[in-house]
């Protein structure tokens, strides 16, 4: 019996080999590898050596039933367990994203409209005000104001403003001014000359010094650009106000051989209103230009504190050939010194201006002159 068992095993024997030497299916890999290692259980069991006497089984091969039975097949390892999905708790590491490096924008390259790296294109951003105007100060002063409608008369002087500001879009403001040049015009000259005949007191009333009080309101604050890449600050301005200012009036136009002569009209009413920009520079300093026009009323009812009964009582005088003004009856405001004795700019006797003041004052006009002035300056807050 056992040389017949020994030749079934050696007719068995390779085809046993053939179905070892076959390469294994591969394991399916775990669900979360890495987190839980597999049990003890699930690890590859030894494979147990083979029996004495056995020298052709090979491993893995079922072994031979006792008594010489039919031969018994290994058991299937057991299936390795599912893993347990991980806990994740508050406490736990959170990996953060990788960070991408930043690239530059290639050059026409679009981004939110506007192309970069384009040298026709340059992008500003928005800079704030760089100072508050509520409760401040702001001394400004206007080295030039010229007048800009001037027909019959030309007006050059200097003025000085004070604003003070009690909220950021509204103030207060005072503006005394002083004309250092008042004439009348070159067109209002060559009238007189030529045709006899000169502009009425209405249109050729000369403004000398005054002082206007009122307020200033600022609606509107802007920027822009500056050659490439500077950003200039403004606001608009707006100011009005009113006020008192002395004038006077040309009596005897001025020629090759001697000066004009003028008389005193006393003082008026002024009113004022205008607008323009203020461009701030840096925290403290503001350039303005504005437009103002100043408006008073033109009516001539005095000249020199004479008003038409003083006048022609001086002019009799006159007419009489006697240079003496000693006993003409006047009133307490004429200022009879202005018609007295010799000017020393022309070398002639003053009392020749009296008719002429009385030619001005018997034809009063009610009309209101209109100043219109260009200002320009500097300001400093504090």
């Amino acid at each position: 019996m056992r040389p017949l068992l020994t030749a079934v095993l050696l007719a068995l024997a390779p085809a046993t080999a053939l179905a070892q030497s076959e390469p294994a299916p591969p394991a399916s890999p775990p669900t979360n590898p890495g987190s839980i290692s597999p049990p003890e259980s699930a690890q590859a069991q030894p494979v147990p050596n083979p029996a004495p006497g056995d020298p052709l089984r090979a491993p893995g091969d079922a072994a031979p039933a006792p008594g010489g039975g039919a031969p018994v097949p290994p058991a299937p390892p057991p299936p390795a367990p599912a893993p347990a999905p991980t806990a994740v708790t508050s406490d736990a590491p959170v990996r953060e994203a990788p960070r991408m490096a930043y690239e530059e924008p290639a050059a026409g390259q679009l981004v939110s409209g506007a192309p970069l790296n384009d040298p026709n294109v340059a992008v500003h951003v928005v800079e704030r005000k760089q100072f508050r105007d509520q409760g401040r100060s702001e001394l400004t002063l206007y080295p030039v104001a010229a007048q800009a409608n001037g027909k019959f008369t030309q007006h050059f002087g200097t003025a000085i403003s004070y604003t003070y500001h009690l909220h950021e879009n509204f103030g207060i403001q005072i503006t005394p001014q002083y004309n250092w040049f008042t004439d009348e015009s070159a067109f209002n000259r060559e009238l007189i000359v030529k045709v006899r005949e000169e502009a009425q007191a209405a249109s050729s009333l000369l403004l000398q010094y005054g002082a206007i009080g009122g307020v200033e309101v600022t609606p509107l604050h802007g920027k822009f650009a500056f050659y490439d890449g500077v950003l200039a600050h403004y606001t608009v301005v707006i100011n009005g106000g009113v006020g008192a200012g002395v004038t006077r009036h040309q009596l005897r136009p001025s020629l090759e051989d001697r000066p004009a002569t003028y008389g005193d009209t006393g003082t008026k009413m002024l009113g004022s209103v205008g607008g323009g920009f203020r461009f701030l520079i840096g925290d403290r300093f503001t350039l303005r230009l504005e437009v103002r026009d100043l408006v008073y009323t033109a009516k001539v009812d005095r000249v020199n504190g004479c008003d038409l009964n003083d006048l022609s009582a001086i002019s009799e005088r006159v007419t009489s050939g006697n240079p003496s003004l000693e006993g003409v009856s006047v009133g307490a405001g004429c200022r009879l010194d202005r018609f007295e004795g010799t000017d020393p700019r022309t070398g002639e006797t003053r009392l020749l201006d009296a008719p002429l003041a009385k030619a001005l004052v018997e034809t009063p006009s009610s009309d209101v002159l209109n100043n219109l002035g260009i200002y320009a300056g500097f300001s400093v807050n504090f």
